[in-house]
C-alpha cells in the first residue's frame, strides 16, 4: 500500500510541466526516483487584459514539444533533494507567418524537501524550497524559453491516503523572479486519484492547477504566450498510469486550459515513466 501511493505522487505534478515534478510524499532515506517525460502543448487562442476570450486569425498559433528530466533523492527519511531540467522545441505562427522561437534548454531547479509531520504514516506535511535557474541568455526581447532570471519558490505540501484506494495531494506556494518586473506568482495544485484495480496495477489522476501572476509588464507574449506576467490561468488534467514492476510505471495524461485572464488557452498532453531504485 506504502509503495502504491509513493509512486503515485511522484507523477502528480509532471502533468503541468517537467519543471514541477514535486510532491509532498517523502521518498525515503537512500532512495532514488528517476523520472523522463515527453510532453507536447499547443495554443491559438487566448483571454485579454479583462479576461474576454478572443479568436486569433487562421493560421496562427504556438506549439511546443519538451523532454524532461527529473530526479529524487531521499537524502533522510524527512529530506529530500530534487532535480529538474527540459529541453524544449517551439514553433509559432501568427496569420500564416512563421515567427522566430528558438529551442534549447530551459528553466533547472534545484529543491530541498522537508517532512514537517507525518499523521500515523498516511499523510504528511512537508515544505519546499526551490531555486530556479535558466539555462539560456536573453539576447532579445523574443526570447521565449522562460522568463530568463531567477528565481525562487515556496511552497506547502499536504499529501495523503483517502478512504479505500483513494489520495489526496495539495499545494500552495509563493513564485518570485528576480527582476524588477517580476513576475511573482502564486501557484496551486490540487489532486485526487486512486487505484482501478484490486492489485493496484492501474491509476487514474484528476488535477486542477492554476498560476496568479503579477506584475508591471502586462503584455502577453506572442512567440510564446505561456509567458504570463500579470494574469492567471487554470488547467485541469486528467491521467492513467500502469505499474509493470514495482520499480516502472508508465504514464499518459491529457490537459486542458479552462479559464484565464491575459493567458493562453493551451492544451496537450503527456506521456512519462517513473524508475524507483
Amino acid at each position: 500500500m506504502k509503495k502504491f501511493y509513493l509512486l503515485s505522487f511522484f507523477m502528480l505534478l509532471l502533468l503541468t510541466g517537467a519543471t514541477r515534478v514535486f510532491a509532498g510524499w517523502p521518498i525515503g532515506k537512500y532512495r532514488h526516483v528517476f523520472t523522463p517525460s515527453f510532453t507536447y502543448y499547443s495554443s491559438k487562442n487566448y483571454w485579454d487584459k479583462q479576461g474576454n476570450k478572443v479568436n486569433t486569425p487562421s493560421g496562427t498559433g504556438f506549439n511546443a514539444v519538451t523532454v524532461g528530466l527529473y530526479g529524487g533523492i531521499g537524502i533522510s527519511r524527512r529530506a529530500d533533494v530534487l532535480v529538474s531540467v527540459n529541453y524544449a522545441m517551439q514553433s509559432s505562427k501568427f496569420g500564416g507567418v512563421t515567427q522566430a522561437t528558438p529551442s534549447g534548454l530551459g528553466d533547472a531547479s534545484i529543491a530541498l524537501s522537508y517532512n514537517l509531520a507525518a499523521f500515523k504514516y498516511k499523510r504528511f506535511l512537508s515544505v519546499q524550497g526551490t531555486v530556479i535557474a535558466p539555462l539560456y541568455t536573453v539576447s532579445s526581447v523574443g526570447n521565449t524559453l522562460g522568463y530568463g532570471v531567477l528565481g525562487a519558490e515556496g511552497k506547502m505540501m499536504y499529501s495523503g491516503v483517502l478512504s479505500g484506494n483513494a489520495y489526496l495531494n495539495l499545494e500552495g506556494g509563493y513564485r518570485r523572479y528576480f527582476d524588477k518586473k517580476g513576475p511573482n506568482q502564486i501557484v496551486y495544485t490540487a489532486t485526487i486519484g486512486t487505484a482501478l484495480d484490486d492489485r493496484k496495477k492501474n491509476q487514474l489522476t484528476f488535477d486542477v492547477g492554476g498560476v496568479n501572476s503579477f506584475s508591471s509588464n502586462g503584455n502577453l507574449i506572442s512567440v510564446n504566450p505561456n509567458l504570463v506576467y500579470d494574469g492567471y490561468y487554470v488547467k485541469g488534467s486528467l491521467s492513467y498510469g500502469h505499474k509493470f514492476t514495482n520499480k516502472l510505471s508508465v504514464f499518459g495524461s491529457a490537459f486542458y486550459t479552462v479559464i484565464g485572464r491575459n493567458a493562453p488557452q493551451g492544451y496537450g498532453g503527456a506521456v512519462f515513466a517513473v524508475f524507483k531504485f
